[in-house]
């Protein structure tokens, strides 16, 4: 009786205390209710590599990122829960590097921004649902930077904001 229970106490040890050799393929994870939760590829390290797809417990799909080597890379998109198009940005080694854009639920673009290598830089836009320009606002290294203006429905001009570094000099009102 001494025997088999220590050689069952030895195998479970080494089983828990040392790793074991992780394998390439597909990973799925799921819901309690046995729905799938998110489905990726990993390489022989258990690193993400091609499209990570997560889903929501309704079986929507809530996401889809791209990796290579266990790094974010390629076109990222986020999906409102009830399945339409939120977000995609691109990412390069890891760090947002390119256009991104926002979508309200009936497609039109919501914002667009660049990030260059990781930091928001140059142009930002917002838009109404309806497609009309709301506000442009420039930014330097993260942070605003230069001439910022917003805008009434009508198009016409409601506020002239100025930044330098992140801080407000001063806004200007129109009527």
């Amino acid at each position: 009786m001494r025997k088999p229970f220590r050689l069952l106490l030895v195998t479970l040890c080494a089983a828990l205390c040392f790793p074991q050799a992780a394998s390439a393929g597909t990973v799925r994870e799921w819901y309690p209710d046995g729905k799938i939760r998110a489905e990726k590829e990993v390489d022989e390290n258990g690193e993400p590599r091609g499209t990570v797809k997560e889903y929501g417990e309704d079986g929507t799909l809530l996401s889809e990122r791209r990796f290579i080597g266990g790094v974010r890379d390629g076109i990222g998109k986020l999906y409102y829960p009830t399945g339409e198009l939120m977000s995609e940005w691109a990412y390069k080694d890891g760090l947002r590097n390119g256009i991104g854009l926002g979508y309200y639920k009936n497609g039109k673009v919501k914002d667009r921004g660049g990030y260059p290598n990781g930091k928001l830089e140059g142009i930002v836009s917002m838009y109404s649902p309806g497609g009309s320009l709301k506000a442009e606002m420039n930014f330097k290294n993260d942070r605003q930077d230069g001439i910022s203006k917003t805008y009434y429905e009508s198009g016409k001009l409601q506020y002239l904001y100025k930044h330098k570094g992140g801080r407000l000099l001063n806004r200007k009102t129109y009527g």
